[in-house]
């Protein structure tokens, strides 16, 4: 696998299939596509939490695995100091391919809030869609750059993505687990291009933007995150 010098994943194929849209530039700036996490994931919220997609992204790392960072608060965005170990594992078999991402976030001030996501762009096709649990969404349906929100019964139910080349399942597994905690996978596609992003956001019971609210760890205390991508090519997809 190869990461930017942040631990951005650049690409991921199944075979010759861009399961992962490869990371790439936009003309207007930033950049599109790869998988990477949000850590803290604060967009649309208040101040302090109004950093869009947290410092996790921007912070440099060393390539070999796993992945360390501490990831500090500005003074104006006091949202705290946490240390983050994310690892990266993929096993291939025939015609399948599986990605899991565990991180774990532990706070090092008195106090941190997190609301972490996990941001994988996926290559579609022409009639692709997406399963969240009985809701199917047509991707070509989908708005110009606006995220569409979908909470999940259970924190471990799966999404599934199916394009003309492959079938992907996204779920997640978090540690320690607890009745408050909640998933909402945001959905959203840029028209320019071809892929479509499923973020699962995570936090305590969504508040009124739809979105989950953050977690508060406290000094010492852990959050450990599992997000798996399971694909398949689509002619052997069960």
């Amino acid at each position: 696998m190869n990461f930017t010098d942040t631990g951005t994943l650049i690409t991921w194929q199944l075979d010759d299939i861009d399961i992962i849209e490869p990371l790439h530039n936009k003309e207007d700036g930033g950049s599109r596509g790869g998988v990477y996490l949000c850590i803290p994931n604060f967009e649309e919220l208040t101040p302090p939490f109004s950093i869009k997609h947290g410092e996790y992204r921007t912070t440099v790392c060393d390539n070999k695995l796993p992945h360390q960072k501490n990831l500090s608060s500005p003074t104006e965005h006091n949202w705290g100091n946490v240390d983050v170990i994310t690892d990266w594992e993929e096993v291939e078999e025939q015609h399948s391919k599986t990605l899991k991402v565990t991180t774990t976030i532990r706070a090092i001030s008195d106090e941190a809030w997190i609301r972490p996501g996990f941001h994988p762009y996926f290559s579609i096709t022409p009639n692709s869609f997406i399963d969240i649990g009985a809701t199917r969404i047509d991707i070509a349906a989908l708005p110009h750059d606006s995220l569409q929100k979908h909470a999940v019964a259970s924190v471990s139910d799966e999404v599934k993505i199916t394009t003309a080349n492959y079938s992907a399942w996204v779920s997640c597994n978090i540690a320690p687990s607890s009745k408050n905690l909640s998933v909402v996978f945001g959905v959203w596609s840029d028209k320019k291009y071809e892929y479509v992003c499923i973020e699962p956001v995570i936090g305590h019971q969504p508040g009124p933007d739809g979105l989950p609210t953050p977690l508060t760890l406290q000094k010492d205390e852990e959050l450990v995150m599992a997000f798996t991508i399971r694909a398949e090519r689509v002619s052997f997809a069960g």
